[in-house]
């Protein structure tokens, strides 16, 4: 007998995907020389209707298809922090392709489709739901990336991308076959009461190694971390913006419902393995990053070192690990947003994502400068910003655990980092500017700015609230139990 469906606990999903079939019937109805952007005017009043409706959801919870959905307190914090996201992400697309000219349409519904498949991944309890989001998220990505088709980067990036997205898809339903052939079950309830009641077998390992290594790609974690540079830097800065954030959640939301879940009981198994993987991840990000000329293939490599700061949380295998990523992710969000936020609207004016092009923006534009400025401290972990707090409960939670190894390569990662990223504030208040005209900035532009630096302040100076639903979010988790 077909399983009874609580719609209810999909309709945050069901609504998205009813707003995406409106959005599809719209473009092909509309004139195609139209000179409103109709569906950019829907989708960002759909975006804020569905964060309202999200609000409305946070006493939610249970499962549903037969245990292979679930909506618990971690779905929920995650699908708003996707949802958020996109509020930035749209507006980017929005002022990204009005100044190449090019139809953004189309744009705009693969990004639906993305939002749609991370907000599955959050509520995903089965293997083969996960892989299905999984997909829905990524393909659309790979079409993303490759966008701007009279671009030679754009193209190589997405075949890059696609290549080595789908190797690691391979690797992910390959992993699934080896867990499934011990446990007899893809959903992690079942594959839960195996773990907790048998020891780690090679079987086991090897299927979790496999899972693990799609994981890592999609976090851009050391070894799996080849496509970030080239992408970052030929993908739409939207997709770039995308990728840095709603993309690496959805990767450790993954991770937190695999070994903060299903796996928690075997900890001491993988625990030194991610630190050592965190120690490693970090340190590459960071040197490497100090050579980078394009910002956007910068902050790619810091991406890469801020996956190896987020996996200390993970090593460590405590709630405060889980919740410091959690709340770490949070800050990133505003924080990452906020500079490519700033990237998008220097590229309308110069044309350029060159470092040395951003010399004297602060006497083009005191707001693009500030913004860029608190970001970029923020990513270095500075406080009283939002970056500074979230590594400083990283580095607690892996004291905590008895890595204090792994704390002291993580605060000389920090040092590395902040060389680089203060050599681009010099660019923007030492250097002459190359050319003097101002940067103009619209109204909207403007309050979205401000919203960024808002919460970049806001999340460093007040964490309690934030953190206690960080904290709320991993306890309130449907399976699994962590320390």
């Amino acid at each position: 007998m077909f399983p009874t469906i609580n719609w209810s606990l999909i309709s945050l999903e069901s609504f998205m995907t009813l707003t995406l079939v409106v959005l599809v019937i719209m473009d092909i109805s509309l004139p195609k020389k139209t000179n409103r952007d109709w569906i950019g005017i829907v989708s960002f009043g759909s975006l804020f209707g569905l964060i309202a409706f999200w609000l409305t959801q946070h006493n939610l919870s249970g499962s549903t298809f037969g245990g292979m959905f679930v909506m618990d307190s971690l779905a929920w914090f995650f699908k708003g922090f996707f949802l958020l996201a996109m509020v930035f992400v749209f507006a980017m697309t929005q002022q990204y392709f009005k100044a190449l000219g090019g139809r953004r349409n189309e744009f705009y519904l693969l990004l639906w489709l993305a939002l749609i498949g991370m907000s599955l991944i959050a509520s995903a309890a089965d293997f083969l739901i996960l892989f299905i989001a999984l997909e829905i998220m990524t393909i659309s990505l790979y079409v993303m990336t490759a966008y701007l088709k009279s671009d030679k980067l754009s193209l190589e990036a997405g075949m890059k991308y696609l290549i080595l997205g789908a190797l690691s898809s391979g690797f992910f339903l390959y992993g699934i076959s080896f867990l499934y052939g011990v446990t007899h079950s893809t959903r992690f309830e079942a594959i839960l009461g195996y773990v907790g009641t048998h020891a780690m077998n090679p079987m086991m390992l090897f299927g979790m190694v496999l899972v693990f290594s799609a994981v890592a790609f999609k976090i851009a974690a050391i070894p799996f971390h080849m496509w970030v540079p080239d992408v970052y830097q030929g993908a739409p800065t939207p997709v770039t913006a995308l990728l840095s954030v709603g993309s690496k959640a959805a990767g450790f939301v993954m991770l937190m419902r695999l070994f903060f879940g299903i796996f928690a009981p075997w900890h001491q198994e993988w625990g030194l393995t991610l630190a050592v993987l965190s120690a490693i991840t970090m340190t590459y990000g960071n040197l490497v990053a100090m050579f980078q000329t394009n910002i956007k293939r910068l902050l790619g490599y810091s991406s890469i070192s801020h996956a190896g700061y987020l996996l200390m949380g993970a090593a460590a295998g405590t709630v405060l690990g889980a919740s410091a990523m959690n709340f770490y992710l949070l800050g990133y969000l505003f924080t990452n947003l906020a500079a490519f936020l700033v990237i998008v609207l220097v590229f309308v004016a110069i044309k350029s994502d060159e470092i040395a092009d951003y010399a004297g923006l602060s006497k083009r534009s005191g707001l693009l400068a500030a913004t860029l400025l608190l970001a970029l401290v923020s990513l270095a972990g500075m406080p009283p910003l939002a970056g500074f707090f979230g590594k400083f409960a990283l580095l607690v939670s892996v004291i905590q655990s008895g890595y204090t190894w792994l704390a002291l390569i993580a605060a000389v990662n920090i040092v590395i980092s902040l060389y680089y990223y203060l050599l681009i504030v010099k660019r923007i208040y030492v250097d002459a500017p190359k050319v003097t005209s101002p940067i103009l900035v619209s109204s909207s532009m403007k309050l979205l700015l401000s919203f960024a630096i808002l919460g970049i302040i806001v999340i460093g100076i007040f964490q309690g609230p934030f953190l206690d639903a960080a904290i709320t979010a991993v306890r309130g988790m449907a399976f699994g139990f962590i320390k």
